[in-house]
């Protein structure tokens, strides 16, 4: 049986189905999360001429480290789920920048966490430049042995033992699946298929987006056609109905916590920023200006009960909206969602341009990753002045950082890097020098002496430096087809050119995260029980009873994992007189 369109989340529509969370992270956040009105006042939320929602976070402010953390938003659909085609369009998700932890989840928002389960379709934290799917349930779910395309991580999907549940890096074939990537492309979809027998999950780059999800509804979505998911969760080795149901869509931006925190320095080079997370977040807003969500639409697919001929019903309070747009406003009860929307065609020219907000420049080259259009406000302190010719290009610029991690061009010349540094993508639009080696393809940008407005920097609050100065200052001039690497040429960018940024991140397995929906809490005790002396008539008995309590609790070091600590204790109670036994003295939690 085909689905047909139940619920599409988008514009004031999406933020009036969706609840602000503004409780306590309960993944140990260095986060604020704020309310519906006060992340409109503050404009960290908004939505843009295109009817996209944007979820940002405060990058104006400095917060004290020991205080509650810098402000976000962690927003919950009011329906929740079981069964159903979910497609998610981003056209922008948070950058990979150290001190960040995104995702777009679902969970049992109504349940004692994990009962119901949850599921994470986008998650990553700092530099990650790679997706990763996981789930965490109750006992009793492993994840499959095949079916699915991603590399398979944890297979026991239980919070115990190290609250990791199961998960799936996104496969080295697709490039473009989280972070700086995955915005150079221009985003793209993520969709989750979820029946009775297991939850599949897919991502298509911007560019590679199957025909019956660009011009759904008047096509329905067919994941029979997509080929095999990239994470599979249920099968045979886990039943779906027992694990997962009555699931709430969510999406936040947290900080450090539990994940971020913990992998800081160890699974990235993020220390060389701060000792801390907590610090780097703490003082440097600026790093975090394109540390926002950008979504398109959510569209919920629903298969109608095999005994009706009607569709699946509207959602509560849900209306149909009419043929006309009126501009966005931000009250409770105007919009909902609805069940139609907008299909917008591109017509392409003969002329390369950016592709629904991505670069025009390859995805690839060679093995790297276009990572896309970086700034820096301290200049590039970790790359490298390499190269510099009059015919350079993203191929040739990454050919001359062989046997390093980044490359990074502007115009003439090339930077090379193993780490990204202070270097934080920007929006990618803000790149718009043609390469001089070739016209096709984009290599970074230069601030000009223009209105400070206008500036490419005015975003990052670099100040303006007037363009010849920068240009004349770089040693520029070969004629040369080939590279002239010069040992005098100057460590780091200047902080007024913009880099094109290239990364040999394929190989780069994120680790897995802990549960974003609750902690884990499991105790169990044990005793055993020895009279002090025998049991007479009339006498008075005294029993003491040698507890061990042994319990499950985070890991100080590693909030990733869980450890068992045990404690022993003695009681004392004054048993019956005349007993023939010792009395057993009940042991509940």
């Amino acid at each position: 049986m085909a689905y047909s369109l139940s619920t599409h989340y988008a514009g004031q529509g999406l933020l009036n189905g969706f609840s602000f969370f503004t409780g306590e992270d309960p993944s140990d956040g260095f986060v604020d999360y704020q309310s519906r009105e006060a992340a409109l006042a503050s404009n960290i939320v908004s939505i843009d001429e295109l009817n996209r929602v944007k979820l940002g976070v405060d990058s104006i402010n400095t917060y004290s480290p020991s205080g509650k953390g810098r402000p976000s938003v962690r927003i919950t659909s009011n329906d929740g789920f079981t069964y159903g085609l979910f497609i998610a369009d981003f056209s922008h998700m948070p950058s990979s920048t150290c001190g960040t932890w995104p995702a777009f989840w679902a969970f049992n928002n109504g349940g004692d966490w994990p009962i119901g389960g949850e599921v994470d379709v986008i998650e990553g934290a700092n530099t990650a430049q790679r997706n990763l799917f996981s789930a965490h349930t109750t006992s009793g779910c492993q994840a499959p042995g095949t079916g699915f395309t991603g590399v398979q991580g944890h297979t026991d999907c239980s919070i115990t033992p190290e609250n990791v549940g199961c998960s799936y890096a996104a496969p080295t074939s697709d490039r473009t699946t989280y972070g700086d990537a995955f915005n150079a492309e221009g985003g793209g979809v993520y969709a989750l298929e979820w029946d009775s027998q297991d939850i599949k999950i897919w991502h298509f780059p911007r560019r590679a987006i199957p025909d019956d999800i660009n011009l759904a509804p008047l096509v329905t979505p067919d994941p029979t056609t997509w080929g095999p998911p990239q994470a599979l969760f249920g099968g045979s080795r886990c039943q779906a109905d027992s694990h997962f149901f009555n699931m709430s869509l969510v999406i936040n931006t947290n900080f450090c916590g539990a994940y971020a925190g913990n992998i800081w320095g160890v699974a990235d080079q993020c220390n060389e920023l701060a000792p801390t997370c907590e610090e780097y977040v703490a003082g440097n807003p600026s790093s975090f200006s394109n540390a926002f969500w950008q979504i398109n639409y959510i569209d919920v697919y629903e298969k109608p009960d095999p005994g009706s001929t009607l569709p699946p019903s509207l959602p509560n309070n849900t209306t149909l909206p009419t043929s006309t747009m009126s501009s966005p406003v931000f009250s409770n009860n105007t919009v909902v969602p609805s069940k139609t929307r907008t299909i917008t065609q591109t017509i392409s020219t003969a002329k390369p341009t950016q592709t629904g907000g991505g670069l025009v420049d390859p995805t690839t080259i060679n093995g790297w990753t276009l990572l896309g259009c970086f700034g820096s406000l301290a200049g590039y302190t970790s790359f490298t002045q390499f190269a510099s010719f009059a015919t350079m290009d993203n191929e040739a610029c990454v050919a001359s950082c062989a046997g390093r991690k980044y490359a990074g061009v502007s115009g003439e010349t090339c930077y090379c890097a193993d780490i990204l540094g202070d270097a934080t993508a920007v929006v990618n639009d803000l790149c718009n020098i043609p390469c001089p080696g070739n016209a096709h393809e984009i290599c970074g940008g230069v601030l000009s002496a223009g209105d400070e407005a206008t500036s490419p920097f005015a975003a990052l609050g670099i100040p303006r430096t007037n363009s010849t100065t920068q240009r004349n200052s770089r040693l520029l001039g070969s004629t040369s087809s080939s590279p002239r690497v010069d040992p005098l040429l100057p460590r780091a960018a200047p902080p007024t050119i913009l880099l094109t940024v290239y990364g040999n991140v394929n190989g780069d397995v994120p680790a897995s995260a802990p549960g974003l929906g609750g902690t884990p809490n499991i105790v169990t005790m044990t005793s055993a029980v020895t009279p002090t002396s025998a049991v007479t008539a009339k006498s008075t008995i005294m029993v003491t009873s040698a507890v061990t309590v042994t319990f499950t609790t985070i890991c100080p070091t590693d909030a990733a994992k869980l450890i068992t600590l045990e404690y022993c204790a003695t009681l004392a109670a004054q048993a019956c007189a005349g007993c023939t036994v010792a009395p057993a003295i009940p042991m509940t939690t």
